[in-house]
C-alpha cells in the first residue's frame, strides 16, 4: 500500500515538472501565446505576445483584447471576434500592428486564432512575428522593380532563347531592334532562324557561344520583323537550365555604321579635293601663262593671218584646260567666292528660259517656288550649280521625260544634324531638281560626285559636272542629299543656309570700260612667283603704257618700292617668304591710298585670304592679259574717284 502510495505521488511531481516545464517554454517562447476568455479578455498571455503589445505579461490578464490593442492592430480584433463568432479556427492570417507613437513603425505577423472548446467560448491566440521576413520580401520586390525597371528603359536589348528558337523576356529595346511593336508579335518570331542575315554567321555564334560559353563583341546584321535590317553589336552567354539556351544583348549601331559610312565619304572626298585643289592651282599657273602669251602673241601677228589663227587655236584650247581647273577648283572648294544677299527663286527664273532651250523639246521643264529666305551666296557659282544638275538630269532622259526644279524653306534640327556630321541646325533654302531618267543604282550613288567619274560613253563628259556642285555648296556652308532607284529617276536637293534677317540683294551692274580706255601711265608693282606669268603680265601692262617693276616674291617687292612709288599692285597670294596678304599690309601703311589686286587659283592656301585686306579686288587664275588690263583699269579709277 505504502508503494502504491509513493509511485502516485512521484508520478504527480513528475507531471507538476512537466507541466512546469511546457509553462516555462509557453512563457519562454518567441512566439507570442494567448488565451481569451468569452468576453474577449485575456486570461493568460506569455512574455512574447505582451511584448508585442507594448505590455508586460503580469498586466495583460483581465484587461479586454480592445484596450490592449488600443486601435494598433483592428484587423487582429476583427478575426478574433470572428473566430468566436462562428466556432471555427482563423489561421496563418496576416495582420499588421502599429508601434506606439514613441515607437514609430509597423510590425507584421501571421495570427492563429481557435476556439479551445466547451461552453466557455475561450479562444486560443498565437502570433508569429513577420516583420523581418515581411521587410526582406519588400526590400527584394523593391530591388527587383528597379532592376525590371533599368533593364525596361536600358537602350541595349536583352532577352533569353529557348532551344525551341522562341524570344522570351525581351524588353523594350529588343522589340524595337527586331521590329516588334509589342510583345504578342514575338512568338511568331523564331531567333534561331528568323534574325540572322547571314546563317553561316550566325552558326559560327552559337558554336564559340557552345565551346567558351558566351561571345562577345561581335557585329552582325538581323532581319527585322517588318523586312528591315538593323545593324548590333552582340553579347551572348550560354544558359544551361530551364529550357533556355542563350542570353543575348543586343546593341543597335545602325546609326553608328551610317555615320561612319558618311564620315569615311567626307574624308574620301576632302583627300581628293586637296589633291584636285593642289593640281589644279599648279596647273592654273602654267595655264595663265600659256593664254597670256598666246593672246600676246596674237595681237603681234594680227596682220599675218596664218600665224595668228594658231595663236587663237592655242588661246581656245587652254582656254578649255582652265575651264577644268575652275571645276576642279569647285570641287576642292578653293574658289574665291564673291558672297551677296542672293534670292534662289530669281536664280531659277533667270535661268529658266536658257534652260528649256538646252534640254531640248522631248523634255518637259516643270517649275514649282516657294518662297525663301535670302542666301549669302556667290550667284555666278549658284547658277553654275543648278545649270549642272539639269544639265545632268538632261543626259539621265535620253528618250526625254519630265525635269522638275523646285525650291522651298526646311528648319534642320539638332536631332538631324546628329545623324549627318557637319551639317548645322538652323533654315535652309532648299534647291530641288528631279527628273523622271533612268536612275543610279548603289554604286553609282556612292561615286556619284567623285571628280572625273561618269557613266556616259567615253568623250561625253568630263565626270566633274557633279564634283563641281558638290564643292560649289560645301564651299558655301550648305549640304546635298541624292536619292534614286534605277528606272524610277534621280532627286538631287541642295541645301543653302539662310540669311536671317536679309533681305534680297538687286543683282549689281557692272560697267565694263572699253578697250581704248584701258591705257594707262602709272607705275605698277606686279610680284608673283611663277616667271612665266610675271613675265606675261610685265609686257601685256608695259603694252598698255604702264610702268612695271616686277618681283618674284613679296620681300623682293618690298625692297623694290625703296625706289619705287607704285600707284597700284598686283600681288599673287601665295608666294615664297611673304604672302600677298601680309605684303599688301606692308604697302598700305607704306603707301597710304595704294590700290590693290589679288591673283590666286584658290583663297586657302596657307590660310591667305583676300578678305582680310579690305578695298583690295581679286583676279581668279588664268587670266588674260585683257582681264588684267581691264581690272587694273577699274580700281586705278575707283582710287583716283576717291575724295
Amino acid at each position: 500500500m505504502g508503494t502504491k502510495v509513493m509511485d502516485a505521488s512521484q508520478d504527480s511531481e513528475a507531471l507538476q515538472r512537466r507541466f512546469a516545464e511546457f509553462d516555462q517554454l509557453c512563457r519562454k517562447s518567441p512566439i507570442g501565446l494567448a488565451t481569451l476568455d468569452a468576453e474577449m479578455r485575456f486570461v493568460q498571455a506569455n512574455e512574447a505576445l505582451a511584448g508585442f503589445l507594448q505590455a508586460t505579461s503580469d498586466a495583460l490578464p483581465g484587461r479586454a483584447l480592445r484596450d490592449a490593442l488600443g486601435g494598433r492592430g483592428d484587423a487582429l480584433l476583427e478575426l478574433a471576434q470572428e473566430a468566436q463568432r462562428t466556432g471555427q479556427a482563423r489561421l496563418q492570417r496576416e495582420v499588421t500592428l502599429r508601434a506606439a507613437s514613441e515607437l514609430p513603425g509597423l510590425r507584421h505577423f501571421l495570427a492563429y486564432l481557435y476556439p479551445l472548446g466547451g461552453e466557455s467560448r475561450a479562444l486560443g491566440l498565437a502570433l508569429v512575428e513577420t516583420t523581418e521576413r515581411k521587410t526582406s520580401e519588400d526590400s527584394l520586390r523593391q530591388s527587383e522593380a528597379r532592376y525590371r525597371d533599368l533593364l525596361e528603359h536600358s537602350v541595349f536589348g536583352v532577352c533569353r532563347v529557348t532551344t525551341e528558337g522562341a524570344v522570351r523576356g525581351a524588353n523594350s529595346a529588343m522589340l524595337r531592334i527586331l521590329g516588334c511593336s509589342t510583345p504578342e508579335e514575338l512568338p511568331g518570331l523564331n531567333f534561331l532562324r528568323d534574325v540572322f542575315r547571314f546563317p553561316d554567321q550566325q552558326a559560327q555564334l552559337l558554336a564559340e557561344c557552345r565551346s567558351q560559353g558566351m561571345a562577345s563583341n561581335t557585329e552582325t546584321e538581323w532581319k527585322r520583323r517588318d523586312g528591315g535590317l538593323v545593324a548590333v553589336r552582340l553579347h551572348l552567354r550560354q544558359l544551361a537550365s530551364g529550357g533556355e539556351i542563350l542570353e543575348v544583348i543586343a546593341e543597335d549601331i545602325t546609326e553608328l555604321r551610317a555615320l561612319e559610312r558618311q564620315l569615311q565619304h567626307a574624308q574620301k572626298f576632302e583627300a581628293i579635293g586637296q589633291l584636285a585643289g593642289g593640281i589644279a592651282h599648279d596647273f592654273n599657273n602654267v595655264i595663265g601663262a600659256i593664254l597670256g602669251w598666246a593672246e600676246l602673241g596674237f595681237e603681234q601677228n594680227r596682220s599675218v593671218p596664218q600665224a595668228a589663227e594658231r595663236f587663237t587655236r592655242i588661246r581656245e584650247q587652254a582656254e578649255r584646260a582652265a575651264s577644268l581647273t575652275r571645276e576642279l577648283l569647285a570641287f576642292a572648294r578653293r574658289q574665291v567666292l564673291q558672297p551677296r544677299a542672293v534670292d534662289l527663286n530669281s536664280v531659277v527664273n533667270g535661268l529658266v528660259t536658257f534652260l528649256d532651250r538646252v534640254i531640248g523639246r522631248d523634255i518637259v521643264l516643270e517649275v514649282q517656288l516657294s518662297p525663301l529666305d535670302a542666301i549669302k551666296a556667290d550667284q555666278t557659282q549658284v547658277e553654275q550649280v543648278l545649270m549642272n544638275l539639269c544639265l545632268n538630269a538632261r543626259d539621265a532622259m535620253p528618250d526625254g521625260g519630265r525635269l522638275l526644279i523646285e525650291s522651298g524653306m526646311v528648319e534642320v534640327d539638332q536631332s538631324y544634324s546628329r545623324f549627318y556630321p557637319g551639317v548645322a541646325p538652323g533654315r535652309y533654302a532648299v534647291l530641288s531638281v528631279s527628273d523622271s531618267g533612268q536612275g543610279m543604282d548603289n554604286q553609282t550613288l556612292e561615286r556619284v560626285f567623285e571628280p572625273f567619274f561618269t557613266t556616259k560613253e567615253q568623250g561625253k563628259g568630263t565626270g566633274l559636272g557633279l564634283s563641281t556642285v558638290y564643292g560649289i555648296v560645301k564651299q558655301h556652308g550648305g549640304f546635298l542629299h541624292v536619292y534614286s532607284e534605277p528606272g524610277q529617276g534621280s532627286l538631287f536637293r541642295v541645301y543653302f543656309p539662310a540669311m536671317p534677317g536679309a533681305g534680297v540683294a538687286e543683282s549689281a551692274v557692272v560697267a565694263v570700260p572699253r578697250v581704248e580706255e584701258l591705257r594707262g601711265t602709272e607705275t605698277v608693282l606686279l610680284a608673283d612667283d611663277h616667271e612665266s606669268i610675271r613675265e606675261m603680265a610685265r609686257q601685256s601692262l608695259s603694252g598698255l603704257g604702264y610702268r612695271v617693276f616686277c618681283a618674284a616674291d613679296g620681300e623682293e617687292a618690298l625692297r623694290l618700292c625703296e625706289q619705287h612709288t607704285p600707284q597700284v599692285a598686283v600681288l599673287d597670294l601665295v608666294m615664297p617668304k611673304l604672302g600677298g596678304v601680309a605684303t599688301a599690309e606692308k604697302l598700305a601703311q607704306r603707301f597710304p591710298g595704294i590700290a590693290l589686286i589679288f591673283t590666286s587659283g584658290y583663297s586657302r592656301d596657307r590660310g591667305e585670304s583676300a578678305e582680310q585686306v579690305p578695298n583690295a579686288s581679286y583676279l581668279q587664275k588664268p587670266y588674260s592679259p585683257s582681264n588684267l588690263g581691264r581690272l587694273l583699269r577699274e580700281v586705278l579709277s575707283a582710287a583716283k574717284s576717291k575724295p
